[in-house]
């Protein structure tokens, strides 16, 4: 069966949360491929995947985009390994809400709503799917990114490492966190690997605004 979805993962220093993203994924109703882009190359598991590429260095992020441009499936989309489903019918829902709006090309679980014309990230509404309504979003956060296959063509190829999910967004356009969303994803262990630990990226999230939201 052709996958009518497919989930483009990334791989760093989290093997056992990996592990529960990916089985959280294969739960799922909806056909899905899963293609994981392994940074470490310290880490020799052959995990649970459609396709695995093993890369000698941390590329960060990007290349998650570099697969999904290679994919066959009508929608793709990013999953952290600090996220995984809380159910079985997440990415049925996804598909049928992006079904139901011939106008919608990117929704997610977390994002920000930038307060003011400098558009501040940090300064933003940091926002999640709420229960009651579908909130409109300036970025949809990389942790979980939903979006049709074909809005990478809005997409230049620049390498963005750490920032991606801002240059996505900003690509697109407003992006969407439903309603349907609201408890559905579970956190797991993040560590102190996370990228949003790291002293440089404030920073850099904040110049990634500057640059794609011009």
């Amino acid at each position: 069966m052709k996958p009518i979805a497919t989930a483009l993962l990334l791989n760093w220093k989290r093997p056992e949360n990996i592990v529960k993203t990916i089985a959280s994924i294969r739960a799922q109703t909806a056909a899905i491929e899963i293609w994981l882009w392994n940074n470490n190359p310290d880490d020799k598991t052959a995990y649970d995947v459609d396709m695995q590429i093993n890369s000698p260095r941390n590329f960060f992020c990007w290349p998650r985009w570099l697969m999904g441009s290679l994919t066959e499936s009508e929608f793709i989309f990013t999953l952290d390994d600090d996220l995984m489903f809380a159910d079985e019918l997440v990415i049925n829902d996804c598909i049928d809400f992006m079904r139901s709006d011939q106008f919608t090309t990117l929704i997610g679980y977390t994002g920000v709503t930038f307060q003011d014309k400098n558009k501040n990230y940090f300064g933003g509404k940091h926002v999640e799917a709420c229960d009651n309504y579908n909130t409109l979003v300036d970025v949809v956060k990389g942790r979980f990114m939903f979006l049709s296959t074909s809005a990478l063509h809005r997409i230049s190829i620049e390498n963005e490492p750490t920032c991606e999910d801002i240059k996505v967004s900003a690509a697109i356009g407003q992006g969407i966190l439903p309603a349907i969303l609201t408890n559905r994803l579970i956190n797991l262990s993040e560590g102190d690997e996370a990228l949003f630990a790291q002293p440089w990226q404030r920073e850099r999230r904040q110049k990634a605004v500057e640059k794609y939201f011009r």
